[in-house]
């Protein structure tokens, strides 16, 4: 369990839903001026802040790692290689034949971010940097080279089981970046699509230069599939610790943009609630309104509402009601307090309903594993089922399970989304038993985001598992949190005014959320045009959801994640073929 706000922290909100009138703020926001770079290479953070769990990865020096190289390599001073964007190159990786690059291939859809990765092994030491040309396509077509943003993937020393461990962790704007001989140095290339895009192949160059001077071309292709991806109907998101300051809400707009051009069509929200567990109208209205200028695809806003308004967080506990760790402790219930928790509710709606929303409502955190929070979680869902029915009502479970509690039980009729961080399929059984319109969500199974270990099982989570678990909705723990630095898909910028610095999870959480749009475009064809070619679409669907094991395992920090996945690069085999149906059909 991982504690969401420290006692002298802003409160914390949870979710909320916001349709028509949100789309319009969808498609204005997702535009790019010819020649302007795209919004998110506009926005994200480009170094980050430093910190101590960032250590040094002690790179500096020569490597002692031995390459096989050719005369040409030996000539330029550096070979070349590539892997799946979800292999982790660690420091001491030693590029063997098979992994030489010599030009780079991609194929996605208009409107897409996507990443291009490669790296260097330096024979002798120099300044490297990356650039890309224009790219020239179909008809006199271009996609011009603002549409690439090239960076340099940092290796950090951080702790595992109190033992340092050397991982590629951070994707920083380089600029030049010095490698020592014997070292390697991973790029990282993302690239967006024009939305207008023609379909069809592009062609370019990605220059390698070195203390100035043009070493290498490699080859650029990309081709544009001739569909574009539709939104399936889930929820896909990271949980966000806002600041709640109004002075911050500048920043505040660009991470949200950060995170729906990673992919997510909501996200959690803080709004400013007083130390004293008041939020007014006038000031929870530029949140929302900040919010919705976001333009998630997906018109909703998850709102825990409880810290400050009907709990305090404890960083001491209180053994006395056996609480063993710092979390949340309600405060005693009372008709004066059922009121002002009830009117800020209604007065949550009333706004969201202005903005075309709404309201879906979190009462409480992981109750089941935190018993001391049993009675005020049902308590408080009970109330605003009574008080305010419209608002739907969701909970994050799991944990009370894996403790032997009855979660199925204590929520039963009091909640409408559960938002489990175990895959406990007679469990959820007897939830969808229970309650047929109940919706499963999936969170936590994608491992630390700032963790060593493998980085595919997040894309996993958000794709293929969710896929097939037929989740309504996947979210990860954190956005950014100072609390639990292990946990970040994203770092604090050094410079004031940007968004986070993303990490190669972080990264990763983009690539599951698109595999999940591949399938939904897959599946949408396939119900609008039966035939053979659907008939084999939905064969190839069936053969790799027998692939797909749904379970989860206790947090493996080598594996990196809670949910099983095949070898890198499965996935990205995997999409190609959808794609090649979805161009078919």
């Amino acid at each position: 369990m991982t504690p969401r706000r420290a006692i002298d922290s802003p409160p914390l909100t949870r979710t909320f839903v916001l349709p028509c009138l949100w789309l319009a703020a969808c498609f204005l926001n997702g535009s790019t001026v010819a020649g302007e770079a795209p919004e998110q290479f506009r926005v994200w953070g480009k170094q980050a802040k430093a910190d101590p769990y960032l250590g040094d990865a002690g790179l500096d020096t020569p490597g002692t790692a031995g390459v096989e190289a050719s005369a040409e390599e030996t000539a330029r001073g550096f070979a070349v290689f590539a892997k799946p964007a979800a292999f982790v190159i660690k420091p001491d990786f030693a590029p063997g034949a098979a992994d030489r690059c010599t030009a780079l291939n991609v194929r996605d859809c208009a409107g897409q971010y996507g990443p291009l990765t490669f790296a260097v092994f330096a024979l002798r030491r120099g300044e490297f940097s990356v650039a890309v040309t224009d790219l020239a396509g179909p008809g006199g077509k271009t996609i011009g080279a603002e549409h690439f943003d090239g960076r340099a993937v940092r290796c950090c020393k951080v702790l595992e089981k109190q033992k340092p461990n050397v991982i590629p962790l951070l994707i920083e704007a380089a600029g030049k970046t010095t490698v020592r001989e014997k070292r390697m140095q991973q790029f990282w290339l993302t690239y967006r699509i024009p939305d207008d895009a023609a379909a069809g192949t592009y062609e370019g160059k990605v220059r390698i230069l070195v203390d100035g001077a043009e070493k290498l071309a490699l080859p650029l292709k990309l081709e544009v599939y001739p569909f574009t991806l539709v939104e399936p109907d889930v929820s896909l998101y990271i949980y966000y610790n806002n600041s709640t300051a109004a002075s911050d809400l500048e920043v505040i707009q660009k991470e949200l943009v950060d995170m729906r051009c990673h992919g997510m069509n909501v996200s959690t929200f803080g709004l400013p609630v007083t130390r004293d567990g008041d939020l007014t109208r006038e000031a929870a209205a530029p949140f929302l309104d900040a919010y919705q200028k976001a333009g998630f695809a997906r018109p909703r806003v998850n709102l825990d509402l409880w810290n400050r308004i009907t709990a305090e967080w404890l960083n001491t506990p209180d053994k006395s009601i056996q609480m063993w760790g710092p979390w949340f402790r309600y405060y005693p219930f009372s008709e004066k307090l059922d009121k002002r928790y009830v009117a800020t509710v209604k007065m949550l709606q009333e706004e969201a309903k202005k903005r075309g929303a709404d309201v879906i409502l979190a009462v409480a955190d992981e109750a089941g594993s935190h018993p001391w929070t049993t009675e005020a979680t049902q308590h408080y869902n009970a109330l605003i089922k009574k008080e305010v029915p419209d608002v739907i009502r969701e909970l994050t479970v799991g944990g009370g399970w894996a403790m032997k509690r009855p979660e199925d039980e204590l929520w039963k009729g009091l909640i409408g989304i559960w938002t489990t961080n175990r895959w406990l399929p007679d469990k959820l059984e007897l939830v969808r038993k229970n309650d047929p319109s109940a919706k499963i969500q999936l969170y936590n199974m994608g491992g630390n985001g700032s963790g060593p270990g493998g980085i595919e099982s997040v894309r996993a989570l958000y794709g293929f598992f969710a896929w097939k678990a037929r989740a309504a909705g996947a979210a990860q723990w954190t956005y950014y949190h100072g609390a639990t630095p292990e946990c970040n898909y994203a770092w604090p910028p050094a410079a004031a005014g940007e968004a986070k610095v993303p990490t190669l999870r972080w990264e990763m959480v983009r690539e599951g959320a698109k595999d999940r749009r591949y399938l939904a475009t897959l599946e949408a064809r396939m119900a609008a045009k039966p035939g053979p070619v659907a008939d084999d679409a939905r064969r190839f669907l069936d053969e790799i959801a027998a692939k797909i094991v749904l379970r989860t395992d206790e947090y493996d920090p080598i594996g990196g994640g809670r949910v099983p996945v095949p070898p890198p690069g499965t996935f990205d085999q995997w999409r190609e073929k959808i794609a090649e149906f979805i161009g078919k059909l």
